[in-house]
């Protein structure tokens, strides 16, 4: 399950996930979110997705969170955060997206209880 919404406050886009993501799930959202980036007229703006509370996501379902945030990056975000389950998890897509978290765009962290 996920929930998407647009915090007009913090101007950011804030994706949630839990519990089991399947894809008929990730393409609905990526359905609303194609959505909510077209309304988008004013391009500064940041996007945090969430995905510390959900279970370990299938190989599809992760590749279209890839596309996620490609999207977001085209659609104009400033910058990209996701929020890993593991601080592990977080290390290791810094690294695989380094250049992104050097220009500042992206950010990886782990969830901190």
């Amino acid at each position: 399950m996920y929930l998407l919404t647009w915090n007009h406050i913090d101007r950011q886009i804030e994706a949630s996930f839990g519990g089991k993501v399947t894809l008929a799930e990730a393409n609905v959202f990526m359905e609303e979110l194609r959505e909510l980036l077209a309304d988008k007229s004013d391009r500064h703006f940041d996007v945090m997705m969430d995905y510390s509370t959900s279970s370990p996501m299938a190989e599809d379902v992760a590749r279209t969170l890839e596309e996620a945030r490609e999207l977001c990056l085209v659609g104009g975000a400033s910058r990209i955060t996701f929020v890993t389950r593991t601080q592990n998890e977080a290390a290791v897509l810094t690294n695989a997206r380094l250049q992104g978290v050097l220009e500042g765009r992206e950010r990886y962290m782990a969830f901190a209880a």
